[in-house]
């Protein structure tokens, strides 16, 4: 079997052995994804670009710990991916988690983003309600909506990085949306 009829999982365990060739196939079959899925979440192509390449030399680095039992190839290489831009995101600080704050509350609230400097605490203010709200929803849906929403991932990403179907991620981030509109009407 030659190693472009090779699945992304047998490469991965080949790539885990050491064989660079069947990485360089990996990163060719893999990078257009991770990469569309960085950009979502980072909102940032050069930052994007630097998580791709930093990922993949971690990808290489642990690739003999992938099991092809426990997951799909390129959903284990979509968690670090993840976890790597998470980090980042962590990195570059307080002005994104408000901006991110600031997104979700727009699109649940659907609130304008014609706020001044005076309305700033405000905001603030609102960007905490909005926080405690979501921490008052099912862990899995407060999950799905913060993936949705503050990671900018589609549908078909999560629930393929998760492993559980579209519909349910549709259904619980409807859920978790209509059940967060209640919880902030109630707490208006």
């Amino acid at each position: 079997m030659s190693q472009s009829e090779l699945s992304e999982e047998d490469l991965l365990q080949r790539a885990g052995r050491g064989d660079s060739r069947a990485f360089d196939q990996l990163y060719d079959r893999m990078a257009p994804r991770l990469f569309g899925l960085l950009r979502q979440m980072l909102h940032d192509e050069r930052e994007a670009e630097d998580i791709l390449q930093d990922g993949f030399v971690q990808l290489w680095e642990r690739a003999s710990t992938f099991e092809a039992e426990r997951s799909k190839a390129f959903t284990w290489a979509v968690m670090l991916f993840r976890h790597k831009a998470i980090d980042r995101m962590r990195m570059l600080g307080r002005r994104n988690r408000l901006v991110e704050s600031a997104v979700l509350e727009q699109t649940i609230l659907g609130a304008s983003s014609h706020a001044s400097a005076d309305d700033e605490v405000q905001a603030n203010e609102r960007g905490v309600v909005v926080r405690e709200a979501l921490n008052e929803l099912p862990k899995e849906q407060r999950q799905l909506i913060e993936f949705a929403f503050l990671k900018g991932l589609t549908h078909h990403v999560i629930a393929e990085s998760m492993g559980i179907p579209l519909g349910t991620v549709k259904t619980n981030i409807r859920r978790g949306l209509l059940r967060l509109r209640d919880l902030l009407k109630g707490g208006a």
